[in-house]
């Protein structure tokens, strides 16, 4: 389902509005679990970007690192400042975006295309190609981010697990979205 018709800034406008639309809505949660412990007992439960993530390379491959990475810049610079763009951090946001596209081709190597019959979403292939992402965008995090420096080997496979099950989950509602999203498209 690759968006060749619509015009670049088009592209580009509807990708970074829904990235930076999921950045802070993330945030707000993130802000809103620590009003309420009770809400939201862990404030990283859910990060919708990945979802947002995996949607975009879906539909425009390789070209969605170009369409979301400025607005990952963007949104990291208004709620981290600086520390965005110290070469590791930039560096490993990068590998993030990269590894979803990526996570695709590889799936697409080994028989496995998220396009059904039609071009229709194969959901499953979707589910497991945004997981082979998370994994491999979420690894360097932890191994060399400056998130998980002084943590125990135990610590860092916790903060790993836990990365991994919020983009997940993050994923699930963003598909969830986008299936509820077309639906009324195709009936409205």
């Amino acid at each position: 389902m690759r968006l060749q018709s619509a015009p670049g800034a088009l592209n580009f406008a509807a990708v970074s509005g829904a990235m930076l639309m999921a950045v802070f809505l993330c945030d707000g949660l993130h802000h809103l679990a620590y009003l309420d412990r009770h809400f939201a007992p862990h404030p990283h439960a859910v990060l919708l970007p990945h979802g947002v993530v995996v949607i975009a390379a879906w539909m425009y491959g390789w070209r969605a690192v170009a369409l979301v990475f400025p607005a990952v810049i963007l949104s990291g610079l208004m709620l981290a400042g600086a520390l965005v763009l110290q070469p590791l951090v930039f560096a490993l946001l990068l590998v993030k975006l990269i590894a979803v596209p990526l996570a695709f081709d590889l799936f697409r190597l080994a028989g496995l295309d998220a396009r059904g019959v039609g071009c229709a979403a194969n959901w499953k292939v979707l589910v497991a190609v945004g997981l082979l992402g998370s994994v491999l965008g979420n690894l360097p995090r932890v191994m060399f981010g400056p998130c998980c420096g002084g943590l125990e080997g135990w610590e860092r496979a916790a903060a790993f697990v836990d990365l991994v099950a919020a983009d997940m989950a993050g994923m699930v509602l963003v598909l969830v979205a986008v299936m509820l999203f077309f639906r009324a498209l195709r009936h409205g």
